[in-house]
């Protein structure tokens, strides 16, 4: 059913929550997984300045993400599964999407911050971004809710 899927990562721990869910499909299918992380400039939103990237600073920032993605990877290999890691300096939602696109990706696993109304308005939506965009498949893994203590 699903060759490959497509876990994209932040580095942070609510992103890392689709990787059992990846998993768990990739085991019953025999899929490959590939993780994946945007490491881009961040640019400022003022369009009148014009700012250089520093190189320096872009390949520390891949060599660090190269570590985090193998750290992950290496528990899902040694688990028996096929893992790749991927990185793309394009902004996360297009990295997303030229990825899928580049390796004929089945399946996008990948969790949401599950914002909603004001903070989603002005912090803008990777996972809302790439569902709308592409025509695969997405599976979107919300954030688990704070029980409530009665």
């Amino acid at each position: 059913m699903y060759e490959k899927i497509l876990v994209p990562l932040d580095g942070s721990a609510l992103a890392e929550r689709a990787i059992r869910h990846a998993q768990e499909i990739a085991r019953g299918t025999r899929s490959e997984i590939l993780l994946l992380q945007a490491v881009n400039f961040p640019m400022p939103v003022v369009p009148e300045a014009v700012l250089v990237p520093d190189s320096k600073w872009l390949d520390e920032a891949k060599e660090e993400a190269a570590r985090y993605l193998e750290g992950i990877a290496v528990p899902l290999r040694e688990a028996g599964m096929r893992v790749r890691t991927i990185l793309d300096e394009r902004p996360p939602a297009d990295a997303i999407l030229h990825v899928t696109t580049r390796e004929e990706v089945d399946l996008i696993v990948m969790s949401t911050h599950g914002r909603g109304g004001f903070s989603r308005l002005l912090m803008g939506s990777v996972a809302e971004s790439v569902f709308r965009a592409t025509s695969r498949t997405v599976m979107l893994v919300k954030p688990e809710r704070p029980a409530v203590a009665t």
